[in-house]
């Protein structure tokens, strides 16, 4: 396993490798930090109840920042999911908010609370990579969400490990290697955002960052027990995010990113940080995103989708997701079956795959393209989709915007559609750390590409998609997950009714074992 990586804040001009811990430092030794680290504060607990206690004085920002260094460094490498501390940097920031507080001036909403960032999201002055060494860089500029969330009052505490060129559903690479689940020594976290579901299941940040592709934040959410938001595409800017080109200007068509927290309310004060106009457009653009639908459960009217001819679902989750819907209708939702959605089969999968193709293709640089040229070139139908043509992709994009339409005639009589997150709960990856071709579906080989496809068919409307954890599996015992969908641009009302659900009892997080 590699070791976690501890890189120092300024002058912070050079490529960041593989960073030797210093030995001490003017405020004493690691082991000396250690025996003075607060062992009474609950890093599982959420962030809104971390900010009521900095708030009520019964703990300083620095104090807090410095129990989530401590865990990090502790039981926290074992999971290898922080793989760049900038603890220095974390402790200035700390330092600084505590003196805001204490001089009675201004405070952002989420002051205090440390976090963590995906590794290809650019933090200034730390390494940026998407898994290889030999294009990663050192970020100049904070990404706009990560300027964002420091304008909130966070604190960022370092970088978490994703796959190569976020491609994998399991967060291994030859470079930094596999990450760990807390729920298991041998069982994924998710990918590729499975270095940020590990750190916050384990309290080693309140919150982190995915980038939601084909379920990149929703399958690492749902495999970790947390809660979670896929933002409406461009409500939440995605500029500075590997392996978008440096200095890339547009904003994906397909992807989005969002925070994943441990509670309802976090992940709604996290996303409203987040949302905004960025670049050009923010000269005349303002994002006014409309108010949730519903105010109680009872107003609620939900539609269950967990059926579609090409997407497997294993029984223990359908079991859950149908069980939750119970629990809604009991709460006085009105529940009803979704027969006839407005997205699905085998044709709109394979939309969904050539807008994911497009998008990636444009992240790729010539050693990328070289390889998935020769994979086209030997029958690869993956690589293939690399090489459509521009008329096509309009095309594509033309169904993306007519599939909107359709959810949101769909919309019109229903506020939520709930659905799984992924097939089925957290896999095991093979003896050497790498992600498995294919994974147990009720006893059925499939490929493990194909976890991704609920996440394919409810991203295909640019739809926000709110994760719910509903409890470990009855057969597994490990954390199953469910998203909430919402109309587009309506980010509001599922991420209202999952606070609902969490208020009420019907959802949330529950920490992993040991933690």
């Amino acid at each position: 396993m590699v070791s976690v990586m501890e890189c120092r804040p300024p002058p912070r001009r050079e490529l960041i490798g593989t960073c030797r811990s210093p030995a001490g430092s003017g405020r004493g030794t690691r082991a000396a930090q250690a025996r003075r680290m607060p062992t009474d504060l609950d890093l599982l607990a959420s962030g809104t109840a971390m900010l009521a206690a900095l708030a009520g004085g019964q703990v300083g920002a620095e104090e807090l920042t410095r129990a989530h260094l401590h865990r990090i460094r502790g039981a926290g490498a074992a999971l290898n999911a922080v793989v760049t501390l900038d603890a220095e940097g974390a402790l200035a920031a700390a330092r600084a908010v505590d003196a805001d507080r204490a001089a009675g001036r201004p405070l952002g909403p989420l002051a205090g609370l440390p976090v963590t960032v995906k590794d290809t999201i650019d933090a200034a002055g730390l390494r940026s990579s998407h898994g290889r060494a030999s294009d990663a860089r050192l970020a100049a500029v904070d990404a706009p969400v990560v300027r964002r969330l420091r304008a909130a009052g966070c604190v960022v505490l370092g970088k978490t490990n994703v796959p190569v060129y976020l491609a994998s559903l399991h967060t291994w690479n030859d470079w930094l290697g596999a990450t760990w689940s807390p729920w298991g020594p041998r069982l994924s976290s998710g990918g590729s955002s499975g270095g940020a579901s590990a750190a916050v299941a384990a309290g080693l940040a309140v919150a982190d960052l995915g980038s939601d592709l084909a379920g990149s934040l929703r399958i690492p959410a749902a495999w970790c027990g947390l809660f979670g938001h896929r933002p409406s595409n461009g409500v939440v800017s995605k500029l500075g995010n590997l392996p978008w080109p440096r200095g890339g200007l547009l904003e994906p068509m397909v992807s989005s990113v969002g925070p994943m927290t441990r509670s309802a309310a976090d992940t709604t004060s996290f996303f409203e940080a987040m949302a905004g106009a960025e670049g050009v457009e923010a000269v005349g653009w303002r994002l006014e995103l409309p108010p949730p639908r519903v105010r109680s459960l009872r107003d609620v009217r939900v539609a269950v989708w967990t059926d579609d001819p090409t997407c497997r679902v294993d029984a223990e989750t359908r079991s859950a997701v149908r069980s939750f819907a119970d629990r809604l209708a009991d709460a006085g939702a009105r529940v009803a079956e979704l027969t006839a959605p407005p997205v699905g089969g085998a044709d709109d999968l394979a939309l969904f795959a050539r807008l994911q193709a497009g998008e990636v293709v444009h992240g790729m640089d010539a050693e990328a393209w070289a390889d998935a040229g020769a994979r086209a070139a030997a029958g690869d139908p993956v690589a293939r989709l690399y090489q459509q043509d521009l008329r096509s992709a309009l095309d594509d994009l033309e169904a993306q915007r007519a599939a909107t339409v359709r959810w949101q005639q769909l919309f019109t009589g229903v506020d939520v559609v709930l659905c799984p997150a992924v097939t089925r709960g957290a896999i095991t990856p093979d003896a050497d750390g790498r992600t498995p071709a294919t994974v147990d579906v009720d006893g059925s080989a499939e490929p493990v590409d194909s976890l991704s496809d609920w996440s394919r068919l409810s991203s295909l409307g640019r739809l926000p998609a709110t994760v719910v954890p509903l409890g470990p599996g009855t057969r597994s015992g490990l954390p199953i997950g469910a998203q909430l969908l919402g109309p587009y641009l309506e980010d509001r009302t599922p991420l209202r009714v999952a606070e609902l659900a969490e208020e009420a009892g019907l959802v949330g997080f529950r920490p992993p074992p040991g933690w």
